[in-house]
Parts: C-alpha cells; structure tokens; sequence
C-alpha cells in the first residue's frame, strides 16, 4: 500500500495532532493488533462523532485509499504513516477546515466535499459573497465621492440614489433589491461586510455559491417588503435583510441535522444571543430612544424569517427524512406565501392613502437639491 512520504523535519504538533489520530485507532482497535477493513474505517470516519477530531488531511488521504482499494485493510502502523504525513499540514489550514465543516452535518460530509476543503487555496475565491462585497464596497466609495462630503460613521445616506429603497418611488421595483447595494455610514457597511464575509463564505465553501445568493437575495427581497408594509414613508438602505438571512439560515440548517451538528449548542446559543440583543435594541430604539436611528428592524426580522425558511429549502440536505420532507414543503409554502402577500399589499393595499404619493422628478433634479440640502 502506498502513502505518501513523511518528512521528519516537517513542523508539527505530535503531542495535539498524532494523539487524536491515535486514539481515534485506539477506540477500532485497543490492542493495535488487528487489520482494519478500509471500508470500514471510511464509514466510521464519515459517519461517527468520534472521528470529529480528526485533522482533515489525514480524513482526505484515508477516504482515498478507501476509494481505491475498497477490498483492502489497513493496520496500526500504515494509519499512523498517514497520520505523521498529515501533520505537515498547518494550523490554520486546520482551523479553517474545522470552522467550514461545523456548518456541514455530519452525514453530509463526504469524501469529495472534504477533499475540496483541504485543496482550496482561496483561488478562485467563493464567488457570491466575494462579488457582493465588493461591489458594496465599490458603491458606498462611489457616492462619498459624489457627495463630496464626509462620511461619518452613521451617514449621510444617499437619499437621491436610483439604487436606495424610496417610498416615493415605489414603481422603480428593482429597488426592493438593489437598496442592499447602499450604506449610510461606514459603521454599518463594516458590520454588514464582517457578517456576511464571515458567515457567508462558510455556507458558501460547503453549499454553493448559487444556494448561499438564493437565500441572500431572498432576506434582501423580505426586508424591503416588509419595511415598506409597516413604514410606508421610511428610506431604506443596506445589506441587513440578505445578512440576517445569511445568519439564520444558520438555524434551518441546524434545526433539520440538530443530532449531526458540530458545536451544535454553541451555534444555537450564539444565533439565539444575536436575536436577544437586536430585539431588545429594536425595541428600546423605537420606543425608548429619545433619538430614534431610523434602522429597518422590520427589514431585520424578515431577512431572519427568510433565512430559515429558505435555509430548510436551499442548503444541501442528502438524507432527507419523512418530517424533513414535510419540513421542506412547508417553509417553501411559507415563504412563496409570504412573499406574493407582501408584494399584492405593496400593489394594491385596500386602505386610502397609506402609501405616499409617487413622485416622478427627474433623478438629476433630486440629486442637485439634496447635494444642495448637505451644504
């Protein structure tokens, strides 16, 4: 059986790395006397919780001779030649193999998606969110130079843009998306980027760049919506809606693999933190504070109730199981329900004069008078 050379001088951490590998053995095999079945070792390792702990590279070299040699066995000292060779990899290649596959369940983590993790080199980088942030970037680069003003940590926002959600211009409905695109202030253009990068690459890394952009754009789409419904007259602006959405796909997610989880509690209580605070801030903010932020909490709780519903319907999930399949009909009912209600309130909301007028000015006359309100 071939494996992969060892280099002695390699740098790595016997005492932390090769003690997990060996125990892992131990636990097959506790007299280290026997030979193991690859075939075996390949399920125990893709199927239990005891092989969690396992550095990622030793998994992806074991699954491949697995794979070709499906008839063959393996003993204690040829999977401990695997496990020095695996040490050669680094820490935070390690650390970021962990971190990517907390979001995967266990049953799902395949001998193609960890070998892809442990190749990725950050080149192609994962498209959307990448894409996304960067075009945010870009945007909210391009109207401080507009303005030709500074851009403090809360604004000003630019009100006059074709892109922000203006409730006086409902009929432009691309707005309902492309709002996402505008910040006011560098403050909230940081915490959405952070959040989304962080969170979304992860979904991104193991899911799809396509499911993680469905159901970002998805919480974007349900903000707008729902902000318009309950603040017919309030501007809104910024990625909120699609990074809730992001978070609590999260909870979709977890919810339907809860007993294939990794960390399963920390990420529970982490998600439930995050909607403790911002509810209590939400409320405080609009009904405590003497000055009001204007924040879209509304868009927030949409984008969260979006993210969970299309979590349980994107994000990959091999072994469905009966209640899961209903699960799945369902929060798709949900959604598409919730949706096609906000969009016929939005159209035609039966209650006189709840929505503001239309206004129909020429785009550059609204830009040259709220340039000339900043003056």
């Amino acid at each position: 059986m071939s494996v992969q050379p060892f280099n002695m001088a390699a740098s790595y951490d016997p005492v932390k790395r090769l003690d997990v590998a060996e125990e892992f053995w131990s636990r097959q095999d506790p007299d280290r006397t026997r030979r193991i079945p690859l075939a075996m070792v390949r399920d125990r390792i893709l199927l239990t919780k005891e092989a969690d702990g396992i550095p990622n590279a030793l998994v992806v070299q074991l699954l491949r001779q697995a794979d070709n040699n499906s008839d063959g066995y393996l003993d204690y000292e040829e999977y401990m030649r695997f496990a020095e060779a695996s040490a050669e990899h680094s820490r935070s290649r390690e650390v970021f193999n962990k971190a990517a596959l907390s979001v995967v369940p266990r049953g799902e983590r395949t001998a193609d998606r960890r070998n892809y993790l442990q190749e990725y080199k950050c080149c192609p980088p994962a498209l959307f969110m990448v894409t996304a942030t960067l075009v945010e970037i870009v945007v909210f680069i391009y109207y401080a130079v507009d303005m030709n003003k500074p851009i403090g940590p809360s604004g000003p926002a630019p009100l006059y843009s074709p892109l922000i959600y203006n409730p006086y211009r409902r009929y432009e409905a691309w707005r309902y998306l492309t709002y996402a695109l505008i910040h006011s202030g560098y403050v909230h253009l940081v915490l959405n980027l952070v959040m989304q990068m962080v969170l979304g690459l992860l979904l991104e890394l193991v899911h799809g760049w396509w499911r993680v952009g469905v159901i970002y754009l998805s919480g974007v789409l349900a903000g707008s919506l729902a902000q318009s419904i309950t603040q017919p007259t309030v501007y809104l602006a910024g990625a909120s809606g699609g990074v809730y959405a992001i978070t609590y796909a999260h909870v979709g997610n977890l919810l339907l693999n809860w007993s294939e989880m990794e960390f399963r509690w920390l990420q529970l209580i982490v998600c439930l933190l995050v909607t403790v605070l911002d509810v209590s801030y939400a409320l405080w903010d609009s009904y405590g504070s003497p000055t009001p932020s204007n924040t879209g909490h509304m868009a927030h709780l949409a984008g969260a109730i979006a993210g969970v519903l299309m979590g349980i319907n994107i994000l990959m999930n091999l072994k469905k199981r009966r209640w899961e399949r209903i699960c799945w009909w369902v929060a798709l009912f949900l959604y598409v329900a919730l949706v096609i209600t906000a969009v016929i309130l939005n159209a035609a909301l039966p209650v006189p004069d709840y929505f503001p007028d239309n206004d129909y000015t020429d785009l550059v006359v609204v830009r040259e008078n709220y340039l000339n309100s900043l003056l």
